[in-house]
């Protein structure tokens, strides 16, 4: 089941984030953009190490994550079987696998501390991130999956087990936007009627 959402008010989002709400006022289109972290298992041993999944999308400007899906392969399972959609859709729901994510770059951090079943990661963002999850520019995304239960069929033509983290975003069509940055976006937005808090880290 999908998470419900809060729809977020314009309001809401000039005191979160002055720049995608000024933005959204000023009618800048938005584009949709997708991003992939793909890793593949080639056995199906429990205590192997993690596989890498680089980030496959330079980001060259301000994103917003407002979505994450993942997609899983096993593509010489059940070859032609007519139960091969069947078992597919039932390897989604329990994957075995599990995903550590760290934002590489200005700045740099570890968004899971520990592991976290994939199947979990895909809600997490729609509930806690309901502005969108922000990466800036030239900041990337690596993903680190780790096999924690082989799949149903462990048969010498099990592997590979193909697993693909999506970002689903969205980007200003104008960027120089952003780089007007975010004071000057919040000066505008008060002259529009936002309330918008002033403040400064050294009061």
């Amino acid at each position: 089941m999908e998470p419900s959402v809060k729809p977020v008010s314009l309001q809401d989002l000039a005191i979160y984030d002055p720049i995608a709400a000024l933005g959204i006022i000023l009618g800048i289109p938005r584009l949709p953009i997708s991003m992939n972290c793909v890793a593949s298992f080639t056995s199906f041993d429990t205590g192997q190490a993690p596989i890498e999944g680089d980030l496959d999308t330079t980001i060259v400007q301000t994103t917003w994550i407002d979505n994450v899906a993942y997609s899983l392969q096993q593509p010489n399972v059940f070859a032609g079987n007519i139960l091969k959609p069947n078992y597919d859709a039932y390897l989604k729901e329990q994957p075995g696998i599990s995903v550590q994510l760290q934002v590489q770059s200005g700045p740099r951090y570890v968004e899971s501390v520990s592991v976290t079943p994939l199947e979990n990661m895909s809600n997490l963002f729609a509930m806690r991130w309901m502005m969108g999850w922000k990466l800036y520019k030239f900041q990337s995304i690596k993903a680190f999956f780790s096999l924690m239960q082989a799949p149903p069929s462990t048969s010498p033509n099990g592997p590979p087990y193909n697993v693909t983290l999506t970002f689903n975003a969205w980007q200003f069509l104008d960027h120089t936007l952003e780089e007007r940055g975010v004071e000057d976006a919040a000066r505008r937005l008060r002259a529009m009627g936002f309330f918008v808090p002033e403040f400064s880290i050294d009061d």
